[in-house]
């Protein structure tokens, strides 16, 4: 009895300890009460793609490997070999020890996380290796679209543990020598031109006062030109073109003519407005027009000027004099394509205003 007093006294007295040292007590206490535990972060980025403007996310996997030490862990071994268990079985054991317990920030839906290896080498330094895969949000306005950049930020944030008791350390992130070797792990129409990675703290509002590390990765990408040419540039062009090809269309000479150009002419504004909601369904519900509103906007009110000014020479040509009806309408061929381009400009200069 008396054996059991003295440790219930003793384990009593612990407690009391860590209560007044602002350490709040867990299954696993963290390897160091007296300061944070240095856990250094490498990471290794394998495939960023799908970035999706409809949803604002984009899919990321990686490798990340942990590294910290732990006293706790070390045994003696005569040639200082590592004791290592994979998959299941290191999946298993890390349940069994004090590791850090991470979460992707902004993220869309929860991502998963799969340890390959656990290490832990004879002086107590404990390695682990995962791949990692998730769906985060990326950051950026698209009143440039098809152009424009985008920064995909890769938030990954201590949970359980503060700062009282963790910090990151930059290991290595790869790839990271230059930005062609970064573009053959990220694939869409997009190409990067900066990445930086960088430790902060983040704090969250149910703990006041209290900052959690995290380690922050940024890559800035800008859409494909070409792609942009392409895909709105060249369409929009052709129907331009195919609109002031109509307007040579002569029917003061052949009334048959007539209806092939005001069909021909409501056609390409149907078209058109087609276009225009097929590619927005590439876009989230904005609150700001962008580039490609300018530009399928403009497109279409000319069109429409097209397809009314082609009424009036009908009705010229019917109704009244022959002769005006033929003015009319070698005005218009003429005029078309300058009032287009003038229209076009006025229309971008103020959305950049």
């Amino acid at each position: 009895m008396r054996i059991k007093s003295v440790l219930f006294a003793l384990f009593a007295t612990v407690l009391l300890w860590f209560g007044s040292s602002g350490v709040v007590l867990a299954d696993i206490p963290p390897p160091r009460l007296d300061g944070p535990t240095t856990v250094r972060a490498y990471l290794y980025l394998e495939d960023v793609n799908d970035i999706r403007l409809d949803t604002g996310t984009f899919d990321a996997t990686a490798q990340l490997v942990l590294k910290w030490k732990d006293e706790r862990l070390a045994f003696s071994s005569p040639d200082d070999t590592p004791r290592s268990w994979m998959g299941v079985r290191a999946e298993r054991h890390l349940e069994k020890i004090w590791h850090p317990v991470l979460d992707i920030s902004g993220e869309k839906g929860l991502s998963s996380a799969v340890v390959y290896a656990l290490t832990v080498h004879p002086d107590g330094t404990v390695v682990t290796r995962q791949k990692l895969t998730t769906q985060p949000r990326f950051i950026g306005e698209l009143i440039w679209f098809p152009f424009g950049r985008l920064m995909l930020d890769l938030n990954i944030s201590s949970m359980a543990v503060d700062t009282r008791h963790m910090q990151f350390e930059l290991g290595q992130l790869a790839p990271s020598d230059s930005m062609e070797s970064l573009d053959t792990v990220l694939h869409g129409n997009w190409h990067p031109v900066r990445m930086a990675w960088v430790t902060r703290t983040v704090e969250y509002p149910d703990l006041p006062g209290k900052a959690f590390p995290q380690i922050s990765l940024q890559i800035e990408v800008v859409h494909d030109f070409i792609d942009g040419v392409h895909k709105v540039l060249l369409p929009l062009l052709i129907i331009a073109l195919a609109s002031w090809g109509l307007m040579w269309v002569n029917f003061t000479v052949q009334p048959a003519f007539s209806s092939p150009r005001i069909a021909g002419i409501i056609t390409l504004i149907l078209t058109s407005i087609a276009l225009k909601f097929v590619l927005n369904r590439e876009l989230p519900v904005v609150h700001y027009l962008t580039f490609s509103d300018v530009l399928f906007n403009t497109t279409i009110m000319m069109l429409s000027f097209g397809m009314l000014a082609s009424c009036v020479v009908a009705s010229l040509f019917t109704d009244f004099s022959v002769p005006r009806a033929q003015w009319l309408h070698r005005w218009l061929r003429g005029i078309y394509p300058v009032l287009y381009v003038v229209v076009l400009v006025v229309s971008c200069v103020l959305f950049l205003a």
